[in-house]
């Protein structure tokens, strides 16, 4: 591959990158990041720079570690090629981070499985600290028996194993990163869930496309094992949680036991031993923000009482007399949005805070719809919603999203 024609690989990468605030303030600079990068790359002299950490509560918090700008486009530059080629040899089962593959159809898909006849009880497993956990020695053996598979030229094949070679390897915390954030976050992370008290060699970064891919072509291993050594059909994995599902108990306790083992000798990783649970179908499934049952599911407790604490914590904005909260926020996008225009309780109105109230809102609206909520949905609007309800109307008669009334959007006069 020519330099040329990585460079314009790469500005598609540029496209296709949303519109980051960094990605914002690098814009005039754009052409240059991407011919040195694209230089880089053919030469084979590409190496990754230092990452930014940060973390994250949602609710669990995080230890995220963001490439810079120039990385993320090399990471999109070498998932983009290899994989539409390495994928294909995955099972259709395998959910995450694939194209029409999300979360819903995972859901989907396990609802099929429940309705089978003979799948009476399910075991649903989650692999313990399972980013932290990954060897990277282990990740490059993987990458180079599934590197053998790409079908590009010479050159070209050079270029993407010195590139993959360069981020599997990439030591997190050397150079030590940049600090971002809610410092006070990092320090509630558990000392095994952060790469900081990581073994070298040991742990991927969370927080960038390529450990996405990286984190699949991991667990491949796993799901070749499951479908098609033990030879179960009603198996469909979603990143680190799992599900299997079977006629009795006792041989789905045998399975799981046959997995973990495998997970052991050949991936270095073992089952959470808190997280296994193994029930009825007709108990429902807690799986990806659901409790899913055959043939219908229900949003979670947990993004319900989300939900309500922050309609409390928007009402309070808006009235802190009748809803007093319990101080501001101090971390997230709220509390910097806050910050930055420099506003306190209570807050005049004006259509920029309503269409970020409602953007909040409406993307747990976004949950609830793909469960069996209607009436919930009703309910929020009509009794919970307080004093934001002189300003929303539903958006439909299914209340599957809430709109501003047109009054409150026009520019005052």
């Amino acid at each position: 591959m020519t330099e040329a024609q990585i460079a314009a690989q790469l500005y598609e990468c540029v496209n296709q990158s949303g519109n980051s605030a960094e990605k914002r303030r690098l814009l005039i600079n754009i052409p240059r990041i991407v011919s040195a990068l694209a230089q880089e790359i053919y030469s084979l002299r590409y190496q990754p720079e230092r990452m930014t950490v940060f973390a994250v509560q949602d609710p669990k918090v995080r230890e995220i570690f963001a490439p810079n700008f120039r990385d993320r486009l090399a990471q999109h530059w070498l998932v983009s090629l290899v994989n539409p080629q390495i994928s294909r040899g995955w099972i259709d089962d395998c959910y995450s981070n694939r194209s029409g593959k999300g979360t819903h159809s995972a859901i989907a898909r396990l609802q099929h499985f429940m309705r089978k006849p003979h799948n009476t009880y399910f075991c649903q497993m989650d692999i313990a600290s399972y980013f932290p956990s990954i060897d990277r020695n282990t990740l490059l053996s993987l990458w180079q028996e599934q590197f053998a598979r790409l079908d590009y030229p010479e050159h070209t094949l050079r270029q993407i194993e010195s590139v993959a070679v360069k981020i599997i390897l990439q030591n997190p915390i050397d150079p030590k990163p940049l600090f971002s954030g809610e410092l006070s976050l990092l320090k509630k992370i558990p000392l095994h869930k952060s790469l900081f008290n990581n073994p070298t060699r040991k742990g991927l970064p969370i927080g960038s496309l390529s450990s996405q891919f990286f984190s699949n072509l991991y667990l491949n291993p796993l799901d070749q094992f499951v479908r098609h050594q033990l030879k179960i059909s009603a198996y469909l994995r979603y990143v680190d949680d799992f599900i299997i599902l079977g006629e009795t108990p006792e041989k789905l306790l045998e399975q799981m036991q046959q997995i973990n083992q495998f997970l052991m000798d050949r991936l270095q990783l073992q089952l959470h031993p808190h997280k296994t649970v193994l029930q009825k179908v007709t108990q429902g499934s807690n799986f990806l923000g659901y409790i899913v049952f055959p043939h219908h599911r229900y949003i979670r407790e947990r993004t319900l009482r989300a939900l309500k604490k922050r309609i409390y914590f928007f009402s309070g904005l808006l009235d802190p007399v009748r809803y007093p909260s319990h101080g501001m926020p101090t971390g997230g996008s709220w509390a910097k949005w806050l910050a930055l225009h420099q506003l306190h309780p209570p807050l005049t109105v004006n259509p920029t805070l309503l269409l970020r109230m409602l953007g909040t809102i409406n993307s747990y609206y976004g949950q609830l719809i793909h469960a069996n909520s209607y009436h919930l949905r009703r309910t929020i609007y009509h009794e919970l919603l307080g004093p934001l309800k002189r300003y929303l109307l539903p958006g439909d008669a299914t209340y599957a999203k809430l709109r501003i009334k047109a009054v409150w959007l026009r520019p005052p006069p």
